[in-house]
């Protein structure tokens, strides 16, 4: 807990707060360049880590197996510096198609005022067994709907 009754970044606790799904993070030293910022390719590992966590959240998944999808697109719009501090990374399902979806993202400062980057990611479903995209089910669609508290 912070002095002034929140918490911490470094706590980890994610919530859904309304559309988007917050991943609190500390900012490690070794996410930063030799400019003392955190270097533009770990944008995407922060990206990476909250598209997880929301995932296995919303199938009930504990493990990297139970990661079902495969990244097939990237990208991400740098706005401010980010230094060795806690921040907030937001991740949100937007449109879903037949065997992929899009994921956005915002990296905030912890208080939540500052927008350091946004970006974008389109995952495809995936079956590592057979090596095969697979359809998204309507019970995935409605746990979004749900979770991210769209009307049904």
């Amino acid at each position: 807990m912070t002095a002034r009754g929140g918490r911490r970044a470094a706590d980890g606790e994610a919530r859904w707060e309304g559309q988007w799904y917050v991943v609190p993070w500390q900012v490690i030293f070794r996410d930063l360049d030799a400019f003392g910022h955190v270097n533009n390719a770990v944008y995407f590992t922060y990206f990476e880590w909250a598209r997880t966590r929301m995932w296995l959240e919303l199938t009930g998944g504990t493990s990297a197996t139970d990661v079902s999808f495969i990244v097939v697109r990237a990208e991400c719009d740098f706005r401010h510096q980010i230094a060795l501090e806690p921040i907030e990374v937001r991740v949100r399902i937007g449109e879903m198609r037949n065997t992929s979806y899009e994921t956005s993202y915002e990296i905030r400062t912890a208080d939540g005022r500052q927008v350091s980057a946004t970006g974008r990611v389109v995952v495809v479903l995936f079956d590592w067994k057979k090596q095969a995209k697979v359809p998204i089910s309507d019970e995935l669609r409605r746990k979004v709907r749900l979770f991210q508290k769209e009307a049904e």
